[in-house]
């Protein structure tokens, strides 16, 4: 079961919040910026992923659903490499041993994260691990201050997608927002024991498409490219 962790007292402002789905005002962004580490087609690669939304028009901005990244053309990922282990751990697992559950080769990014808990904690501070799962990415999301949650969230991969859902998250009647994430991948393996490979190389850049869409039924795509070579 997903949880948020608040005092008391946080809690008790939060009821005398607006509850409910946030809506978009026509200040909301989002930026996605999502790169391929390698420089060449073919090679062994990591992924760097910098994603934030703002909406200085809206208490909060909007809730993240469903986002699907499409990375390049023949890109591929081997679960099954010797040179990763798969985190067999259950979600309750993970979240009680906060990520210790998975061995520690399943291992394979880390990051930072942020939550806005508006109007109660605009800014709520996260640590992010990635383990790699049975062809999915497992993220968790830990608290990096007194408030915060804990949140396990799977990214599924099949051939060049990697498609995470994100639940609606409420603590006492207070809306809690994922609005930034900065994470890295790492390079894992090498040859055919690479956990990723990069595809396709087109016109000199490696072009990642990021498909956004809201709890509200707004959709937003967005794409970032790194320079390469074929």
């Amino acid at each position: 079961m997903r949880r948020l962790k608040f005092t008391a007292a946080l809690l008790a402002m939060g009821m005398l919040s607006v509850t409910g789905l946030a809506y978009a005002s026509a200040q909301f962004t989002q930026t996605s910026i999502i790169t391929l580490t390698a420089k060449k087609a073919g090679k062994p690669t990591g992924i760097k992923a910098a994603l934030q939304s703002a909406d200085p028009g809206a208490v909060q901005p909007q809730g993240l659903k469903t986002l699907t990244i499409t990375l390049p053309t023949a890109t591929k990922f081997n679960f099954k490499s010797s040179a990763i282990a798969q985190c067999k751990a259950s979600e309750v697992e993970i979240k009680a041993t906060l990520g210790s559950a998975c061995l520690t080769k399943s291992s394979i990014g880390s990051g930072t994260a942020v939550a806005n808990g508006a109007p109660v904690i605009p800014v709520i501070p996260e640590n992010a691990k990635a383990y790699a799962g049975h062809n999915q990415i497992i993220f968790l999301l830990t608290p990096a201050a007194a408030a915060g949650q804990i949140l396990v969230l799977y990214g599924k991969v099949s051939a060049t997608k990697v498609t995470t859902a994100v639940p609606v998250l409420n603590a006492g009647g207070l809306n809690v927002v994922i609005t930034a994430l900065n994470l890295t991948i790492k390079t894992i393996g090498s040859g055919s024991k690479a956990f990723i490979t990069a595809g396709k190389c087109t016109a000199g850049k490696f072009t990642v498409k990021s498909s956004f869409l809201y709890q509200t039924g707004a959709t937003l795509t967005r794409t970032s490219s790194s320079k390469c070579s074929k």
